[in-house]
Parts: C-alpha cells; structure tokens; sequence
C-alpha cells in the first residue's frame, strides 16, 4: 500500500489520478474469485475518461483529505453508478447529500489487474445525508461500536450493499478480506453495463445473501461464502417471507431479494 505521501503526490497529479491505491483496491480477479472471467480488466489513460465531480446530482468527497474532488469514469459504468445513485432517496432514511470515495480510475501501467485501471471500479465509503446522519462503509471505524449503535451501522451498510449489489456484480466487502474494511468495491467487470445475476459459484455474492438473511432478515446464518444446506434452507425462510418463492435461482428473484434487503435501510 502506498505511503500517505505517494497518495498526495498522486493527487497532486490532478483529480483522479491514482487514488484508490490508498483503499487497497489492486487485487487480481476481484469478486467472485471463479477461475474463468469474461472479461479482464484492460489499462486505460485517464485522458480517455470522462471527469465528473458529482454522480447523480451527488457532489464526490475524496474521503482522504475531506476535499470534493473529480474522478474519471469510464461511460458505461459511470451510467450504472448514476443508475444506482438515482435510486438511494427511496431506500434511505433521509436525503443522501455527498458520496464519500478513495476514488475511481488508477494508472496500472505497471500491472493493469484492475476494474480501477479501466475507471470501471469505484470505492465507497460513506454517504452523508440530509438529517446529518451517516451510512459508512467504514466497517474499520464502527467494528467496535456497543451492540445497539453496531446493529444500526451494520443494517444501513448492509441495506446499501443490497442495492449495489443489484447493479453490480462484483462488491466487495469487509468479508472479502482486510483492505476492504474502509470502503465498499464495485466494478462492472462481470455484469458490464446490465445488472447482476445470481451465481452460487460467487463468493461475495454468497456472503452478501448470508449477511442481509443474518443482519437484516433476523435469519442467522454462518457467513462462510459457501452455498451451503444451511445457506439454502435461511434464504428459502427469508424469500418465502418475502413472497418471492424458495429458490434465489427463480427468474426476478435475486433482483427482487436485494431491492427489499435495500429498503431496509429506512427502517
């Protein structure tokens, strides 16, 4: 991980370049970690890419130094980050007002194994609302937060993952491994410009139906990553409770599933 100062001299570059090296963001195969990938991430220069400094009307704060910032953004997945922005008025409990971020596009000239060195990954760590309040990505801050304050962190950043994981196939979380305790990952490397599906081979995305069925659907349940009996048998409880059948391979029912996990979030 780069030193604070390589980070400021990278910003200093201008804007985006280069800065979500400090969350961490530069593993191979990111999200499902299945061995065949459709697509592999390909190295772009950031001249290339589009700079924005708000996504869906949202102002972008650089969670480093607390500064709004521009970012470059491949188009198509800058479309489905706004898809996803556009919705989060109707599944929060106040207004969101600023997207939180370590950042979008790196230069991975040296590497090019990553979403980021595309501009097609983007790392979260908070979003600010209108009330004053906060849904942080920052599991390294809230971890040690007394049992009724780390209930409420933990539904509002599981009710966001929801719905990111509705656009996108590959989000990462703190149960991915260390680097992601800061921010949550998402990159379109698997489902491109469409929304994700189901796939019980994708870790995270077993991890994720595992944790909205323990953190949000009172439905306890080992977070193994594993598609497991018991896996099977507390998603089916919390779907037949939902009305959406018993089987999250149903067409409509992941989608279904993760828009209802979303709306927990103003409760």
């Amino acid at each position: 991980m780069p030193s604070a100062l390589s980070r400021r001299r990278l910003l200093g570059m201008g804007g985006a370049l280069a800065i979500t090296a400090a969350a961490g963001c530069s593993v191979p195969g990111l999200g499902s970690r299945e061995p065949v990938r459709r697509e592999r991430a390909t190295c772009v220069p950031h001249t290339s890419l589009a700079s924005h400094r708000r996504v869906a009307g949202l102002p972008l704060v650089y969670e480093i130094d607390g500064r709004r910032s521009a970012f470059r953004f491949d188009a198509g997945f800058f479309a489905r980050l706004e898809s996803w922005a556009d919705g989060l008025a109707e599944v929060l409990p106040s207004r969101p007002e600023q997207l939180w971020t370590y950042g979008s596009w790196t230069d991975g000239r040296s590497a090019c194994e990553s979403w980021h060195n595309s501009g097609r990954a983007f790392d979260l760590a908070r979003l600010r609302l209108a009330d004053g309040s906060v849904v942080s990505c920052r599991y390294d801050q809230w971890r040690t937060l007394d049992a009724a304050r780390l209930d409420g962190a933990r539904r509002r950043y599981w009710s966001l993952a929801a719905g990111l994981h509705q656009r996108f196939a590959n989000v990462l979380t703190y149960f991915y491994d260390g680097q992601h305790a800061n921010h949550i990952h998402v990159d379109n490397g698997r489902s491109g410009n469409a929304d994700s599906t189901f796939n019980p081979r994708s870790e995270v995305q077993v991890q994720a139906v595992q944790a909205l069925c323990s953190y949000l659907w009172d439905t306890p349940v080992e977070i193994s990553g594993q598609w497991d009996a018991a896996t099977r048998t507390a998603t089916g409880q919390v779907l037949d409770r939902l009305g959406l059948g018993v089987s999250m391979d149903a067409p409509g029912t992941w989608s279904s599933f993760l828009a209802a996990s979303a709306r927990r979030g103003r409760d």
